[in-house]
């Protein structure tokens, strides 16, 4: 068994962060089993060392520990960061390519995309025949219409929920879906414990996981807990949250 931290370093904590930690800390230590840290910045373009430095900080606040992954931030950046690891991930989404992963280059942009591409993007990419091209295109997987994902208990309609989503981004980077399949695969991770916000991208993965021969993400125990949301009912986010939250304001995937 092996459980995960995942925060993202692309804006300071805040509470949702926070009590994601004590969740699925809480939970490892209820199992008796190993947590690893992972900093997910393989977005390198909103990557911030204050924000990784912010990771630690808060975490050592809490008191959690872990047994797997970087000490501090500077063993981070120097072993562990996944900006390292781009050609890593692109070896496995031609790997699973090779392996029958129907995909297509796509020149959508986010404006000309608005909502799930479902039965392909907006622009009909899927039958154009484009070049996977850095900076010109992305990469989407086909996901096939009326595909219904199981997770735990719960039934995902992946075709409508996130419809053709991209592995590869426009600007050479690897998508998030990717590399977190990619990476719980390589950790051997047993148990996720996430946001319900992010309960699709969890299915996303999971219909992934068969071409990136990932059986543990197919597998997992997932468990999907509920928001912390500010005073008017909203979700939290790094990007709304203008300053970071200290040590002892009392509160507590990134």
């Amino acid at each position: 068994m092996l459980l995960r931290l995942a925060p993202t370093p692309s804006g300071f904590l805040h509470a949702g962060n926070r009590h994601n930690f004590a969740l699925t800390a809480e939970l490892a230590r209820e199992l008796g089993a190993p947590l690893a840290l992972r900093i997910d910045d393989a977005d390198a373009a909103r990557y911030r060392r204050e924000y990784a430095e912010d990771i630690f900080r808060t975490l050592r606040a809490m008191d959690i520990e872990w047994q797997i992954g970087p000490a501090d931030v500077e063993d981070f950046e120097e072993h562990w960061s996944q900006r390292r690891r781009t050609d890593h991930y692109r070896a496995e989404l031609i790997a699973a390519q090779d392996h029958g992963l129907l995909t297509y280059a796509c020149s959508c942009s986010r404006t000309q995309q608005r909502g799930a591409a479902s039965g392909g993007c907006s622009g009909g990419c899927r039958d154009r025949d484009l070049t996977w091209e850095p900076g010109v295109t992305a990469v989407r997987v086909v996901v096939p219409v009326g595909m219904t994902v199981h997770v735990g208990e719960r039934e995902v309609r992946l075709d409508e929920a996130m419809g053709d989503f991209i592995v590869w981004r426009r600007d050479d980077l690897p998508a998030y879906q990717l590399v977190s399949v990619v990476e719980d695969r390589d950790l051997r991770t047993t148990h996720i414990v996430r946001g319900i916000d992010l309960l699709e991208s969890t299915a996303a993965q999971i219909f992934l996981a068969a071409s990136v021969d990932a059986p543990n993400v197919a597998e997992a125990t997932y468990v999907h807990h509920e928001l912390i949301t500010d005073e008017w009912g909203g979700k939290l986010s790094k990007s709304t949250t203008s300053a970071k939250i200290t040590p002892d304001d009392g509160t507590e995937e990134a």
